[in-house]
């Protein structure tokens, strides 16, 4: 079954602190969180992987994987583009201390410079100066600069409880240096006098907002939502960026079987079931074999998606009301940092993480073991498999 995709009309990013992706488990549930948001780019930092790792990264939805490595303990940025977006790569330029990575090319015809930073904590001026310094280089239609930038640029709105020493402020030099480059604070620029927070540290019970998006002020008018995920990943929420890009030709792509349901012990009752109700309605001594057995791959593919499009659904209203708990309590302990408020969020963000790990897990043995518990003879695999789909 061909569908078709939609024209991009817009671009969605994410700029997400996941606080190492080492492990095949952790790496599944980010790319799979950014699948199920409609991310198609996404701005990660603390990979703590080096360039092999890395390049485990293009897989599934990533088309493109550009990254800058340092260690497999530490720092490491990553920028993922989704194979529907049609970027064309012109320059790269990656910091050798795994800090940022620039990216300058094209979406259509749109001239973009795209830069991901890791700032050091805390950021020193050198560091702004060095990325004023790149990102002075070229001249686009849209600059986006995204990251963790481990300082917030407004004491009393971006951190809670507010701070009473003077060591706390340093976004000044970052504020200068938006300034120089002409950037405005996307989130803010749509939520002035607002309150949220893309951190939390467990340690001192703050929170902060230093996971931020910078574009140009005319740019603006661009934007079609920017918003603050949820913790429950990492130490950091997500936060997402929509802008409007110019439309491109729609393409098509062909309907393909999620090959782990097949040694699902439930989908393979639902299908043994399915083929008994079948052959006990079709199989008589007028039906050609031939045609029995063509009508029988159908229906069982129809079976099947109707199957898959049942249990995602299912998942997915557990997910999503999991998620929305999980941002009411944590608004709740925003605003009242009680230790019960904490508690509440942090079990809730337990079962979400629970679901999550469930289904990365299963995702990931089937992947490693494509053919295990297959009993040919007494399991419906062998149909299965033989089936056109």
């Amino acid at each position: 079954m061909n569908k078709k995709m939609p024209g991009v009309n817009s671009i969605k990013f994410c700029s997400f602190n996941v606080k190492g992706i080492h492990h095949p488990i952790k790496r599944k549930k980010i790319l799979s969180s950014l699948k199920k948001d409609k991310v198609q780019i996404a701005f990660l930092q603390e990979t703590h992987l080096v360039d092999k790792e890395h390049m485990k990264l293009k897989r599934d939805w990533v088309g493109q994987a550009h990254y800058s490595s340092f260690s497999s303990n530490s720092r490491g940025v990553a920028v993922l583009i989704h194979k529907s977006v049609p970027f064309v790569l012109e320059t790269c330029k990656k910091d050798p201390e795994g800090r940022y990575i620039l990216l300058h090319g094209t979406i259509q015809d749109v001239h973009l410079t795209m830069m991901n930073i890791y700032a050091p904590s805390p950021p020193l001026s050198s560091f702004w100066t060095k990325i004023a310094s790149e990102l002075a280089e070229y001249k686009c239609d849209l600059t986006l600069l995204g990251g963790d930038f481990n300082c917030v640029l407004d004491n009393n709105l971006d951190r809670s409880p507010i701070p009473t020493d003077g060591r706390w402020n340093m976004g000044a030099t970052l504020a200068k240096m938006l300034e120089e480059l002409n950037l405005v604070d996307a989130w803010r620029s749509i939520n002035p006098s607002s309150k949220d927070f893309t951190f939390y540290s467990n340690p001192h019970n703050s929170y902060s907002r230093i996971d931020l998006f910078f574009l140009p002020p005319e740019s603006l008018g661009q934007v079609n939502r920017c918003e603050i995920g949820s913790i429950y990943l990492s130490d950091h929420a997500p936060v997402y960026l929509d802008l409007n890009i110019k439309e491109t030709t729609p393409t098509t792509t062909r309907w393909r079987f999620p090959s782990h349901f097949i040694i699902e012990k439930d989908y393979k009752k639902r299908m043994e079931e399915e083929l008994k109700l079948y052959f006990d309605e079709n199989d008589n001594s007028d039906t050609n074999p031939e045609f029995l057995w063509e009508a029988a791959k159908a229906y069982i593919r129809g079976s099947t998606i109707s199957y898959i499009a049942n249990r995602k659904k299912k998942l997915l209203l557990e997910q999503n009301q999991l998620e929305k708990d999980l941002k009411a309590a944590e608004m709740a302990h925003k605003s009242n940092p009680t230790k019960n408020n904490l508690i509440k969020a942090q079990a809730v963000r337990a079962a979400l993480n629970s679901v999550l790990n469930e289904k990365a897990s299963r995702s990931l043995n089937v992947k490693k073991n494509p053919k295990k518990n297959q009993k040919p003879c007494n399991s419906l695999l062998p149909l299965v498999m033989k089936v056109d789909w």
